[in-house]
């Protein structure tokens, strides 16, 4: 798993960094292990990182910090968060531009999955921390039903009823309807 997908994270692992050391003073180091524990899967080769953060602090946008004999920690800088928060923002521009290419899209072949999907992305955008851990497992739930084969009538209906079951029991944890 970790050469897959490598040439997409490697142009995002500077916007990742940077996310880190919003929240704390980390090392080379602990910034590959905290990467690796937030995703699950990926942990940045030092030949992709430390090329990286030196590249970084040539640029400004992180200084390193001297720890008394240990490793030295990296911090983000005034220039580094502006960098920061000026990638969230092109980040929510392309959300809006995917959102309204979607609806377009949907409304001229008339597919009212992808117009249902786009109405989604405004979801997405505005994100909940609670979705933390619940998001890949929505996405993991998605990938699973995609990689079924054909299914029987037989079951496509035991597929629906777990799905509507574990709509129901969701349902259930909403306070207005009586859950736990």
């Amino acid at each position: 798993m970790h050469g897959q997908g490598q040439g997409v994270r490697r142009g995002h692992l500077k916007f990742y960094v940077l996310r880190l050391l919003l929240d704390a003073d980390l090392t080379g180091y602990g910034l590959m292990k905290a990467i690796e524990q937030d995703t699950g899967f990926w942990k940045p080769s030092t030949g992709s990182l430390y090329p990286l953060l030196s590249t970084m602090h040539d640029d400004g946008l992180i200084e390193e910090t001297s720890e008394r004999g240990g490793s030295p920690r990296w911090r983000i800088t005034a220039e580094g968060r502006l960098t920061y928060e000026q990638a969230a923002e092109a980040k929510n521009e392309l959300l809006h531009s995917m959102q309204r290419s979607l609806l377009v899209f949907s409304k001229v072949f008339g597919s009212v999955s992808l117009e249902s999907f786009a109405e989604r992305l405004d979801q997405w955008e505005k994100g909940r921390s609670d979705f933390q851990t619940l998001g890949p497992l929505f996405m993991d739930l998605h990938d699973a039903l995609w990689a079924l084969p054909p299914l029987s009538p037989q079951q496509e209906e035991k597929a629906r009823d777990i799905l509507e079951g574990a709509i129901v029991d969701l349902a259930r944890l909403h306070p207005l309807s009586g859950g736990d």
